[in-house]
């Protein structure tokens, strides 16, 4: 557990400092700074980012289309426009 990221931020905000043995406990076993950010995971040639995207592009297309996506399972349940048949 000792790849966890603290966010002093938060610890802040839950009040810690007015506890300095556990604010510094807490400090010391996860030192990392603020600014740091985790490293994109990879996939393959792609990070995992990158991959959201292109599945998001895939389903959703750009925001100016009008495609409709077609699930790839033959027999998956689809919503219905019923609104045609209300009076």
């Amino acid at each position: 557990m000792s790849n966890v990221y603290i966010d002093e931020r938060l610890l802040d905000a839950a009040g810690l400092p007015d506890f300095p043995e556990l604010y510094a406990y807490i400090k010391e076993r996860y030192p990392k700074p603020i600014g740091e950010l985790p490293q994109p995971v990879s996939i393959g040639d792609q990070t995992l980012q990158q991959q959201v995207k292109n599945n998001d592009d895939i389903i959703y297309g750009s925001r100016d289309s009008n495609e409709v996506f077609e699930s790839p399972v033959p027999n998956a349940i689809t919503k219905l426009d019923l609104s045609s048949q209300l009076e």
